[in-house]
């Protein structure tokens, strides 16, 4: 018979007005409160955005003081726009191809400047009041210059360098980039003599002579460039973009310029990525920081375990520019977390049309697995779109043990479980321009997932060298777990500057149930028991974000508002003959309500050409209320902080950069944590959650020095308060896990990276960490002891060919302490390949991954709890990646800020 435990239906509408009035009491005066400082903010910011004249100016008199130095004509009319009140307005394409323009540094006006700028083009202008058209001459003739550029093997050379250079004034007129089949095309507006010339990173420069004459349209043979070695190695030395780069408020590592961003997906490539370490399970974390949240595009997502690892595995690495570490996260985002940020900034792509990839991975150790996803991305002039979808069966076997010692009485387990999970995600996004700006979008992604597992276990209860009894339990836990995100977001483009105003609305829901039916006997003991955990996540936010860059400082402030919902039904049945009987002791209901109210306001700005610094700060306020009508018991609570960040950067020279940051966050207790009734599992194993646990606090101090590009050098200190920890208690058999805010804690730090490139075809990365942690706990049965922790990991990637590449890559964690949490040392290593063939479209993928056991101790006055695990980490994985379509189209890549969700896993 099966029996799962409900959910309890919602009390009467006046009863839930009164006590909602009651209960919303002190958020209203607080959202009053935070309502006045968001206004007072929002109406001193506009009216910086406001702050131009309104006096008429007249392009034959009015001054304008500008240059340029090879940049593209709209960026020459954005800077007369910075001067005056005067707007223009012009068609992008036709002036889309005039870059690589030069202007002295001069004092003209405003029609001079423009007669300068579109001398030799085909456009003109004119002024309509307070605005400058800039349209095409129709009178004028165009030429068309067409041709192709290839190697010595008649392959098409794509992103070469094409100009064409006026022989009688010797001004380059346009310049442009062949696409990805060699092509380029040039405009000229004279007859006359031009050269043109060509070059690219690799080859040896050439230049063509070319005179214009009747023929409007000239089509050149195919242009071929042969190799140059001297040049290659030119470029080499002086162009090529640094691995390491540091900005006011973060590290950016150019994936861009590694091996790693060849043939392989970014989940990959994090692995190489200074300061962070990647988990076979999905967990991305930060050294010194713990879990952390993932951004693409400046937008933070998220996803956990392997949703996380699922969604990188669709992104590929040669989309990615680069990957930006943000140890310190700025007043713009959540001060939720203890944890820092990563941003993945992709390549900006303009190709319309349509590309996609389809790929499967098979990994074997004691058992195989598979995934296949599929991923497609869509872009025209108007629309940009994503879907992905991916499909997974992970088998595991896992074998665990469990002994408290130390005591008169103890306490050795052995459990070995056998699971499957097998689950299916998908995902659509689509952004469409409205105008030029306004855009608006959705995103769409559901996940479902079924997680099964069987497990066994034996408790031997033993005093002195002798066995009092066994306890051996058997049971089957399955999870089923459905996921739905639904975003929906519009961003106005206030002018040509890059003020704009964002705005979204998220929506998240999650209905994980668990059902556990174990049976536990003994000599003299005999129990079945199915206890079923069932919640219901309900997750809601609004924001908005303004950003104001000027030329003094950038400016960026917003609010948010975000509520939760959970409903959680814990139900505790013992079989007896035939029936399955409700404990009520052992079962309960919970309610759970949380709304935060969020404003911050941010500056930065450049001191001087060394010196560059940004403050902001974040105020958030909180009011919870859960609840239990099995107990009838009641927690209500708020409070309200600011939370400051700091960042000074100083640039002594092109070699040398330091910096330093400070951060105050917060960490709130998960939902789960919140429930006070007991899960089971076995008839003495429980653990139980805390209605009064509080938020934990941190401040956190950050010292950073780069060189040259390649070595990085991070000291960093953390005080955090009420730290939420478990709490063993062992009385007799049972053993009862809570939580609680019992410890404090300083930690001090250090981490160095050195990336480089050691040859052409030897990527290296080496990095080591190091840090002292001394906690304090409230409860004098824990002991707390200083303790240390280290870690240094070697990755390496060798290119033997074009199409072959390998990688060898080793981490070791050295023994650490952190609380009462003792770690043993681990380590792993990972060997694999790269085969790119069918012109790069098809990718062959074999590695092999080699973990060892974890092992913790918590350590307590009377007793240890030692917890040991084998994840059966050893495993051999093949993938098989095509691509298709154009490579050089972006689909939409929008993603929302959306935090909230990370407390509802």
């Amino acid at each position: 018979m099966n029996i799962s435990a409900k959910m309890r239906k919602p009390g009467g509408v006046c009863a839930g007005l009164s006590g909602g009035i009651k209960l919303n009491q002190s958020f209203i005066f607080q959202l009053m409160r935070l309502s006045f400082v968001t206004t007072l903010i929002i109406l001193t910011t506009f009216q910086l955005l406001l702050a131009t004249t309104t006096k008429g100016q007249n392009m034959q008199s009015d001054m304008v003081t500008i240059g340029l130095r090879n940049e593209s004509l709209a960026s020459g009319l954005k800077k007369i726009e910075q001067q005056t009140s005067l707007r223009f307005y012009y068609r992008k394409a036709e002036i889309k191809a005039l870059i690589g323009l030069n202007l002295a540094l001069e004092n003209r006006t405003i029609e001079q400047t423009l007669q300068e700028l579109l001398q030799n083009t085909f456009l003109s202008y004119r002024q309509v009041e307070g605005n400058i058209l800039i349209e095409r001459n129709t009178v004028q003739t165009t030429y068309e210059i067409k041709g192709r550029v290839v190697d010595v093997n008649h392959k098409s050379i794509a992103f070469a360098n094409v100009i064409i250079k006026q022989v009688a004034t010797d001004k380059i007129i346009q310049s442009a980039q062949t696409d990805t089949g060699g092509y380029f095309r040039l405009t000229a507006t004279e007859k006359g003599d031009y050269l043109i010339g060509i070059s690219e990173v690799s080859k040896d420069s050439l230049s063509l002579a070319l005179t214009l004459g009747d023929m409007k349209t000239v089509q050149l043979p195919d242009i071929i460039l042969n190799a140059s070695i001297k040049q290659l190695k030119q470029v080499t030395i002086t162009s090529k973009t640094p691995i390491l780069e540091r900005k006011v408020d973060r590290l950016i590592f150019n994936l861009n310029n590694t091996m790693a961003a060849s043939g392989a997906s970014l989940f990959d490539a994090l692995r190489v990525t200074p300061l962070l370490t990647v988990s076979e399970n999905g967990n991305i974390s930060m050294v010194g920081k713990g879990s952390m949240a993932v951004m693409v595009n400046e937008k933070i997502i998220y996803l956990s375990g392997t949703d996380l690892a699922n969604y990188l595995k669709t992104l590929r690495a040669e989309n990615v520019e680069k990957i930006e570490i943000i140890t310190t996260p700025p007043a713009k985002y959540e001060a939720e977390g203890n944890a820092g940020l990563i941003n993945i900034v992709l390549k900006k792509n303009e190709s319309l049309g349509w590309r996609g990839s389809v790929s499967s991975t098979y990994y074997q150790n004691t058992y195989s697995s598979l995934n296949n996803s599929m991923a497609l991305f869509f872009r025209s002039k108007k629309v940009s779109s994503s879907f992905t979808f991916n499909q997974s069966h992970y088998r595991f076997i896992l074998k665990e043990s469990r002994d408290i010692t130390g005591q008169p009485s103890q306490i050795l387990s052995d459990e070995r479980r056998l699971g499957s999970s097998p689950g299916l995600q998908s995902g659509l996004s689509i952004d469409y321009e409205l105008n030029k700006h306004n855009n608006i979008g959705f995103i769409y992604n559901i996940s479902d997932y079924k997680s099964n597992t069987t497990f066994s276990n034996n408790y031997s209860f033993v005093t002195g060298n002798a066995i009092d009894s066994v306890l051996n339990t058997t049971g089957k836990i399955s999870r089923p777990v459905f996921t739905q995100t639904f975003n929906l977001y519009h961003d106005l483009k206030l002018d040509s500057a890059g003020k704009k105003l964002s705005s979204s609305f998220n929506f998240f829901t999650n209905k994980p149930e668990m059902r556990n039916d174990f049976v536990s006997e003994s000599e003299n003991t005999y129990a079945s028991v199915q206890n079923n955990n069932l919640s219901k996540y309900h997750i809601w936010s609004v924001q908005s974000d303004l950003t104001l860059p000027y030329k003094w400082a950038k400016i960026e402030t917003g609010a948010k508002f975000a509520t939760y919902n959970n409903s959680a039904s814990i139900a505790y049945y013992n079989q007896i003959l035939d029936n399955l009987v409700l404990d009520q002791t052992r079962s309960n209901d919970f309610d759970y309500t949380e709304n935060n109210l969020a404003a911050y306001y941010s500056m930065e700005a450049d001191l001087s050409k060394k010196w560059t610094a940004k403050a902001g700060l974040r105020y958030e306020y909180t009011l919870m209320d859960g609840y239990s009508p099995t107990l009838n018991q009641r927690n209500k609570r708020d409070y309200g902080a600011l939370f400051p960040t700091a960042y000074i950067v100083y640039k002594a020279d092109k070699n040398n950069v330091f910096s330093l940051n400070y951060s105050k966050r917060i960490n709130r207790p998960s939902l789960n944590s919140l429930n006070p009734f007991a899960y089971y599992t076995n008839i003495y194993t429980y653990f139980t959650g805390n209605p009064s646990l509080l938020p934990s606090y941190s401040n956190n101090f950050e010292f950073n020095y780069l060189y040259k590009g390649m070595f990085s050098f991070t000291v960093y200190t953390q005080h955090t308060s009420d730290m939420i920890s478990h709490l063993i208690t062992v009385n007799g058999p049972e053993v009862h896990t809570s939580t609680e805010n019992f410890l404090s804690q300083d930690n001090l730090g250090a981490y160095a990276s050195f990336n480089r490139s050691l040859f052409k075809w030897w990527d290296n990365s080496i990095s080591a960490s190091f840090s002292y942690a001394s906690p304090k706990s409230k409860i004098t049965a824990i002991s707390t002891p200083n303790g240390i922790s280290g870690s240094f990991s070697f990755n390496n990637a060798f290119k033997t060919t074009k199409q072959l590449s390998f990688y060898l890559n080793y981490n070791q964690n050295l023994p650490s302490t952190y609380g009462n949490i003792y770690t043993y040392s681990q380590r792993s290593f990972r060997v694999g390949a790269t085969l790119k063939l069918l012109n790069n479209n098809l990718i062959i993928s074999p590695g092999y991954f080699l973990g060892n056991t974890t092992k913790y101790e918590y350590r307590y006055s009377g007793f240890i709890q030692t917890d040991k695990t084998d994840y059966n980490y050893n495993t051999f994985s093949l993938g098989l990646t095509y691509l298709f379509g154009r490579s050089k189209v972006s689909g939409n890549n929008k993603t929302i800020s959306f935090d909230e969700k990370r407390r509802a896993q």
